[in-house]
């Protein structure tokens, strides 16, 4: 058996193999993640941790979003007011 005929037979079996798949615990009908799914969440944990340096960083954000500031080499929040580090100090 030559490669392309053994790439036609596992593409076969997947094909029929993976709708079942599909169907079992592995995959279920509802989204589970960590994020919260209350009304009162304030920034989904969903998302890739920002980069800036302290030039360059928006000038508002999400209350409660992170980056991580590379001039400082430390992660920052937005409160609402100020970006602010994991002491509480405005940076």
């Amino acid at each position: 058996m030559d490669d392309y005929e053994l790439n036609k037979k596992i593409d076969e079996r997947v094909r029929k193999l993976m709708p079942e798949y599909m169907k079992s615990t592995a995959f279920t009908d509802r989204k589970l993640t960590d994020n919260p799914t209350d009304r009162n969440q304030v920034t989904p944990r969903g998302y890739v941790t920002r980069n800036f340096t302290t030039a360059l960083r928006p000038v508002t954000s999400v209350l409660g979003e992170s980056f991580f500031n590379t001039t400082l080499n430390r992660p920052c929040w937005w409160n609402g007011t100020n970006y602010q580090d994991a002491a509480g100090n405005v940076v």
